[in-house]
């Protein structure tokens, strides 16, 4: 499999088997076109995805790609590599993490390579794949594939038989299922597509074919060159083409030392039994209802799996304080109840997390200083700290790295103000007020966060609510002490953790209502509007989180409306059903207004 003429044999290998037979004669059928021009595209599809290892070209490719990670040291937690090099001497292993920068795939190659597992073949975009290192890539394992595919049923179909080839050669895998680099710090939705090709493909080489192993990666940077060109997208602003000269910039970028890199490995999941446990969760055998169970589930492993680092506590601590500077003791006092928290939980950390003290966070904080993701100003009686204005959106990618971890101790808080405002005066059940409203936001928040099931959110929450209420399931507090209950706290997050996504929402819905029932809606304009809108209410201090403003949140939004049927077209009823929605939203903003003000305060 290591020579230049792997490409072409594994091209006429894949055109030689039944599978390709039964496929070509499927999308003849299909498309209705003459079977040879069929098999002329087929084999050009294949010839421009293939690729293959070859040992000298990959020893250009490994000096390039330790020139262009020369910002990091690479941090490797290597205590599953012993598993998953025994599990790769039988199986295919299937990489997958999540996708901050374009090095991620230089920083896993550098960290797997010397611990016996094989190179991976690394599937990315075709619009990276730019001459001449496009052909040095091919050989060294880069399988470039379209973005798009839609209108033709020839390409997903031999990326589909070329997948199988490689699970049946026990070759190594590797994609970024998220579709392209997060945009906003946190993990992205999956994007199904070469996931769902792969379990084809998986399915079609028989129930006697080896297993294949899907490992989940989380890959974190202290700090990041691309950061600020990605807010600057959310923003609304437009994405820079790949080319030449953007890769020479790209490269000179590095030339700045940028702390480490952070790469953990989850547990890795055998595809055979995920898909028997997803099919029989799902109670079908339908891949449109299993493939995304095991997405899911890989996504909770690189949550889990993801380091707390320095940056993204300091940044937690200093967003979200209504623009207030912060001395080095109020911020201690900021961090000191989240780092407990985060210990008592047990939550992964970084080696050099070390914020309890002055001098740990003096050094966490001159680094985003030097980054000029912080400002600071030592002209007073001492030095204050903030995040630099139009930073924010910076500032907030290293924080959401992390606010997987407070979710749900985000939506107790915003439950209990929004049970408690239910009927302050009654005798209402607030255990049960709670559990609804906090499905309720859960619902809200669907498509940003990977929620567990119901029954496990169930243990979740009353885990946060031990934690905020330890005598809950004895004594019930009326609904007029839930404010005095909160204010006591230490550690209030909800306006950090979920404040700027129901924000974002809420001016979504807010525009959505404005909008015609009867006529087809425009979902780039309404964004559009949106940006624009969010914009004029952060001037007019009207929104609280600037990170609000974003194309990312935006779209999420969009995405929940859709699932609500509320993009139209409609009558009476859609008005009114997007009047509730915009209501439910607004309801949510002002509990968190509520933790704001207490945290403020405290």
């Amino acid at each position: 499999m290591g020579d230049v003429d792997h490409e072409r044999r594994a091209v006429e290998y894949v055109m030689g088997t039944a599978q390709y037979a039964e496929a070509l004669a499927a999308l003849v059928d299909r498309t209705g076109r003459p079977e040879a021009e069929v098999r002329e595209d087929a084999q050009a599809a294949l010839a421009e995805m293939s690729a293959c290892i070859d040992e000298s070209a990959t020893r250009v490719w490994d000096r390039m790609g330790r020139w262009l990670t020369r910002s990091y040291e690479v941090d490797v937690d290597t205590s599953r590599l012993g598993e998953l090099a025994e599990l790769g001497r039988r199986h295919s292993l299937v990489f997958l993490p999540n996708h901050r920068s374009y090095l991620d795939p230089l920083v896993l190659r550098a960290a797997t390579t010397g611990h016996g597992i094989s190179s991976n073949y690394t599937l990315g975009g075709i619009n990276l794949a730019m001459w001449p290192l496009s052909e040095l890539g091919k050989r060294s394992g880069l399988i470039f594939i379209r973005r798009s595919t839609r209108d033709d049923p020839i390409y997903p179909a031999m990326l589909r038989l070329y997948l199988g080839f490689l699970l049946r050669q026990h070759a190594n895998l590797e994609w970024y299922f998220e579709g392209g680099r997060t945009r906003t710090g946190k993990l992205r939705p999956p994007r199904m597509g070469v996931l769902r090709y792969l379990v084809d493909a998986f399915r079609a080489n028989g129930d006697d074919s080896d297993d294949a192993y899907l490992v989940p990666v989380s890959i974190v940077y202290d700090q990041q060159h691309e950061v600020s060109a990605l807010s600057q997208e959310e923003s609304g602003g437009s994405k820079a083409p790949e080319s030449l000269t953007w890769l020479y910039r790209f490269a000179r970028a590095q030339g700045r030392r940028r702390g480490r890199v952070h790469v953990r490995f989850g547990p890795p999941l055998s595809l055979r039994e995920a898909l028997a446990d997803a099919g029989t969760r799902a109670e079908s055998d339908d891949l449109t209802a299993v493939v995304p169970r095991v997405a899911f589930e890989v996504a909770h492993r690189i949550n889990a799996a993801t380091p707390i680092t320095p940056a993204a506590l300091v940044t937690f601590g200093l967003l979200d304080n209504d623009g207030r500077a912060m001395t080095l003791a109020e911020t201690l006092d900021v961090l000191e109840p989240l780092v407990a928290y985060v210990r008592r939980r047990q939550l992964p950390l970084t080696a050099d997390v070390d914020l309890g003290r002055p001098e740990g966070l003096r050094k966490a904080l001159a680094t985003l200083v030097r980054e000029g993701v912080v400002v600071e100003y030592a002209g007073g009686l001492e030095p204050v700290y903030a995040i630099a204005p139009d930073r924010q959106h910076e500032a907030a990618f290293y924080r959401n790295t992390v606010t997987h971890y407070f979710i749900n101790r985000a939506i107790l808080e915003a439950a209990l103000v929004q049970a408690a405002d239910d009927d302050p005066a009654s005798e209402v059940d607030i255990v049960a007020a709670t559990w609804t409203r906090a499905l309720a936001l859960r619902d809200l928040l669907k498509y940003e966060f990977f929620f567990a099931t119901k029954s496990e959110f169930d243990a979740q929450m009353r885990y946060e609510t031990d934690l905020v209420w330890p005598d809950w399931a004895q004594e019930s507090p009326a609904a007029n002490q839930i404010t005095e209950l909160l204010a006591g706290s230490s550690l209030l997050l909800a306006h950090r953790v979920i404040g700027p996504f129901l924000e974002a929402y809420s001016v979504v819905a807010d525009r959505l209502v404005t909008r015609e029932p009867a006529a087809p809606l425009d979902s780039d304009g309404l964004v559009a509007e949106s940006l624009g809108v969010a914009h004029q209410r952060w001037l007019q201090q009207d929104l609280h989180s600037p990170e609000s403003i974003s194309k990312d949140l935006m779209g999420g939004a969009l995405k929940l409306a859709g699932n609500r049927d509320l993009l139209g077209p409609g009558g009476d009823e859609l008005v009114a059903s997007r009047q509730g929605f915009a209501d439910e939203l607004a309801a949510a903003v002002d509990a968190i207004a509520v933790i704001r003000s207490l945290a403020l305060k405290g």
